[in-house]
């Protein structure tokens, strides 16, 4: 149990450090971006032949640079209480969804295994029934048989006279 905790805590550490990576390359890479765009935007002034495209350049990559800039902030942020709080509320609701799994597996196996059991029965009473109409059938047979042979053997009209 402890060892599965283990890779799990490693897996969202490998996780959160290659996301982590990412996020800081892209973030260099655009401030890196913004930088060229200005860089290119000083000389066209100098020029005099900067465009409005230029400018709406320039404004995009601020744009992409400030995202990338909110996706890195994000892994450094100092959690507040209210965070704390919503966090410990999500583990205690996983822990009460876990638990209530489990009881519906428990209380499910157990109903499969009643049901195994009655169907076990019934098929028993099943199989004990149709043995005794087989031995009814049987006795009925011989009774007839019986009843044939001593019909046969005694004379009626003796008894009783015609």
């Amino acid at each position: 149990m402890e060892r599965i905790q283990n890779t799990k805590s490693l897996r969202h550490f490998v996780k959160h450090l290659f996301l982590t990576g990412r996020v800081y390359t892209e973030r260099k890479r655009a401030k890196i971006d913004v930088d060229a765009q200005l860089q290119r935007m000083r000389k066209s002034i100098i020029r005099m032949n900067l465009s409005y495209s230029d400018v709406d350049r320039l404004k995009q990559k601020i744009d992409n640079l400030m995202n990338w800039e909110r996706r890195y902030a994000k892994f450094f942020k100092v959690p507040d209480e209210e965070t704390i709080e919503l966090r410990k509320r999500i583990n205690a609701l996983e822990q009460e969804l876990h638990n209530e799994k489990e009881e519906k597996y428990k209380i499910t196996s157990e109903n499969n295994e009643k049901i195994a059991q009655l169907t076990e029965s019934l098929s028993g009473l099943k199989s004990k029934t149709n043995y005794l109409l087989m031995e009814r059938a049987k006795r009925q047979q011989r009774l007839k048989a019986l009843e044939n042979k001593i019909r046969e053997k005694v004379d009626l009209s003796k008894y009783y006279d015609f």
